[in-house]
């Protein structure tokens, strides 16, 4: 294990430390018996034992080990997390498997873990410089992660709360990691209190084993409801249920978005202020031409196309083949597709309720020093609408933070259903919710779940003026 390795009093590489790192900025006065051990190029190695006495057992004093290169290791650990042997790497970190806690882990350079990235306790810390790429990240409230780079992980999950993300998703630490490393709680626990056993953890780790289940199988779309359309053909029928959907406002004739990169506006029946008729139609533009479909009076279909010259003109392509109608069919099932979700999602978060829940004494007495609830691991809070210096209207919402930071907002801005906007961590400003994103709504619907679970408890019993 120490073959290339140097053991020299640390003080030999006071120099080399970087300057925020623990050793740089609080350990001055070092004694000869301080050891560190230093290996100057790139290692590879297939564990390392973070352990007082484990990985040197002829150096005992060792209390760090620092590599100048890039280091390569399958599982690094240690077991003690009231202390430990701390690692500086000047390049980056590769391992399958992290289990750590007691001491610095300093990375000059990225991060990427295949597997778990486990942190447990106050005494630690990892200091990435670059990015940090992990599959599963495991930590509790303690233990702390300071990444300068980008942050990407698969899944996130807390040992105390014992929940978390899992590609978007709200998950149980239960469905993340196996049965092996959680303790046989007493009857007498309380429900929602995780027996997680770190010291099992580096077990199996050192065993070779990997502690995460099979991840794949933690996502299920849970929602499932009849489709809203049986059929994709651009007929009346399909056309009236556009008009009738979800996304038509009671107090507006059309709606619209973007999809893919596709304009999309929904129109129904109107007369307008000249007496005039419209009939129900749909509008698309996309990179290369604006397309109009118009119901008839006979229920028959037109359709129109132009290119985006500025003068071009409308032309009818009833008649032009199936090949050259292909475009306006994928743009025609998106646009289904799109509506089929919102309906699928949007309908069962009702206005009422959220308008109940913001009147709500409880809710209407928080203030700017107290704007909120936490459930342990989620944070709600709450905006009521309000007019802005310049004289906007500002729709009241109901806010949720996941575990990762993420923000859901649900938002009393139409007549017809609670719009859904999220935020993601690092970003400033709210953002449409892709119709195609199944995971996003299936994240949000789950969230919003839960939310209505923890108010019921909340504010159940509160009384009311």
């Amino acid at each position: 294990m120490n073959n290339g390795f140097q053991f020299m009093p640390i003080s030999q590489l006071a120099e080399r430390f970087p300057e925020d790192s623990w050793w740089a900025k609080f350990y001055k006065d070092f004694s000869n018996d301080d050891i560190a051990a230093f290996y100057e190029g790139d290692l590879t190695l297939p564990f390392l034992d973070l352990d007082w006495g484990k990985p040197f057992p002829e150096q005992e004093n060792t209390i760090t080990i620092f590599i100048g290169g890039n280091f390569t290791v399958d599982n690094l650990y240690n077991a003690g997390t009231d202390g430990a042997i701390g690692l500086t790497v000047m390049g980056n970190l590769t391992a399958k498997n992290i289990a750590v806690g007691g001491q610095e882990i300093y990375v000059h350079g990225h991060l990427k873990v295949e597997g778990i990235l486990s942190g447990s306790y106050n005494h630690g810390e990892t200091i990435v410089k670059g990015n940090l790429h992990a599959t599963v990240l495991v930590q509790d409230d303690e233990y702390r992660f300071k990444v300068d780079g980008q942050k990407r992980l698969k899944c996130l999950v807390n040992i105390w709360y014992g929940d978390g993300v899992f590609q978007d998703l709200p998950v149980k630490i239960q469905d993340v990691l196996i049965e092996e490393v959680f303790l046989n709680m007493d009857d007498d626990d309380e429900d929602d209190e995780i027996g997680f056993s770190f010291d099992t953890l580096v077990r199996i780790l050192k065993e070779g084993r990997s502690p995460l289940t099979n991840l794949n199988e933690i996502y299920q779309t849970k929602k499932t409801a009849p489709l809203y359309f049986t059929h994709n053909n651009i007929d009346e029928e399909n056309i009236w249920k556009l008009t009738q959907c979800i996304l038509m406002s009671e107090d507006t004739s059309t709606f619209n978005f973007e999809e893919q990169g596709v304009h999309f506006t929904v129109q129904r029946e109107q007369i307008d202020e000249d007496g005039d008729k419209s009939n129900d139609n749909v509008y698309l533009k996309t990179s290369q031409y604006h397309y109009f479909i118009w119901l008839n009076e006979d229920q028959s279909i037109s359709l129109l196309r132009k290119t985006l010259d500025e003068g071009a003109e409308w032309m009818a392509i009833m008649e032009i083949s199936q090949d050259d109608l292909s475009d306006l069919k994928a743009y025609w099932i998106l646009l289904l597709t799109s509506v089929n979700v919102a309906e699928l999602y949007l309908r069962d978060t009702e206005i009422q309720y959220v308008k109940d829940i913001l009147q709500h004494p409880e809710i209407q007495a928080l203030d700017d020093d107290n704007d909120g609830f936490w459930d342990d691991s989620k944070y709600y809070s709450f905006r009521q609408s309000y007019i802005d210096e310049e004289g906007d209207f500002i729709h009241a919402r109901v806010e949720i933070m996941t575990p990762d930071e993420t923000y859901y907002f649900y938002t009393l801005d139409n007549q017809s259903y609670v719009s859904r906007y999220y935020q993601p961590p690092n970003y400033y400003g709210s953002l449409d919710i892709s119709f195609l994103d199944a995971r996003r709504w299936e994240a949000s619907e789950q969230y919003f779940e839960g939310f209505k679970q923890f108010m019921s408890k909340k504010v159940a019993n509160q009384p009311r003026n």
